[in-house]
């Protein structure tokens, strides 16, 4: 199983738990995404081209070529559940994006015209089988990733308990492909339980820090069964216990930044990724609309 399926960006969730754990797994270089709500029939689908800018895999810094954009392109439209394809080019998506983000010189500094992936946006007719979008676009070269801003698995709310944890602090686990996690031809290495004690004190003695938690490999799995085992019964079964990281998940004190605490975790051995609860609104806005993932620094220092 891809869970490229779930969308764009390992670090903009609706909820900081089961699909990011997923991504940060063996499958490192896959990716999660969240959406705003919509009805099924009325929300689209966005499929995002490789650049440059996107240096993972199956991208690996390099362009969708003429031939591969000239072939997606008429393959979607040939797809029988799709009304209407339209294409947007860089220029047009940083002229979008700079209209979009006109008040917030943080993002608008952190963006240049190549980082902005082309695209092609899909209107899918009333009962046209998503799944089979999917499935074909999948077949593709030169694509990274597809939204579908209708799929159950990425427009759910956050539960009372997800919100309750303001950061979660995602380990490196064995076999990703995430560099901070020192991955080679081998993939990377687990944290180390050492390196977990450190983190463990060092959460502890933070100062914004109200209350944090371990969680292991095996709740991890308990929590993704359960937000995924209805809607997504297959992704459940093509999951292992293994897959899953596991991680810290923090409340903090009242009226206290996260910015210094997301940052510092961020640099430490054994992290694999760290996810701010508070910018989750403005990165899932720009990932879905933009297929763009700002670092957690860019964009809470810009939210509102």
């Amino acid at each position: 199983m891809d869970y490229r399926l779930l969308g764009v960006a390992a670090a903009v969730v609706v909820f900081a738990g089961a699909a990011t754990a997923v991504a940060l797994g063996t499958g490192g270089q896959d990716h999660v995404a969240a959406v705003e709500p919509a009805p099924s029939e009325a929300a689209g689908m966005a499929v995002f081209l490789c650049s440059k800018a996107v240096t993972e895999a199956p991208c690996s810094g390099r362009d969708a070529t003429p031939q591969q954009v000239e072939t997606i392109g008429a393959v979607l439209r040939g797809l029988p559940q799709v009304n209407e394809v339209s294409f947007e080019d860089q220029a047009t998506a940083y002229e979008r994006f700079r209209k979009s983000y006109a008040g917030n010189t943080a993002v608008l500094d952190a963006v240049k015209p190549a980082d902005l992936p082309p695209s092609f946006h899909l209107k899918i007719k009333k009962g046209g089988d998503r799944a089979q979008v999917n499935q074909a676009v999948f077949r593709l070269e030169g694509f990274h990733t597809i939204v579908d801003r209708a799929s159950p698995d990425i427009t759910k709310l956050p539960t009372a308990d997800d919100l309750k944890w303001h950061i979660s602090v995602f380990l490196c686990n064995e076999g990703t492909s995430i560099p901070q996690c020192g991955a080679g031809r081998d993939g990377g290495k687990a944290a180390t339980a050492a390196q977990k004690r450190a983190l463990d004190k060092l959460i502890g003695a933070a100062p914004q820090v109200a209350e944090h938690v371990f969680e292991s490999k095996e709740a991890a799995y308990e929590n993704f069964k359960k937000s995924f085992q209805e809607s997504s019964p297959a992704m459940v079964r093509a999951t292992k216990v293994e897959d899953l990281p596991e991680s810290f998940r923090i409340t903090l004190k009242n009226e206290a930044e996260d910015g210094e605490v997301v940052e510092r975790l961020n640099r430490q051995p054994g992290v694999a990724a760290v996810v701010s609860q508070t910018c989750v609104p403005a990165r899932r806005t720009l990932s879905f609309d933009f297929g763009l993932d700002l670092p957690a620094s860019v964009m809470c220092s810009g939210v509102g």
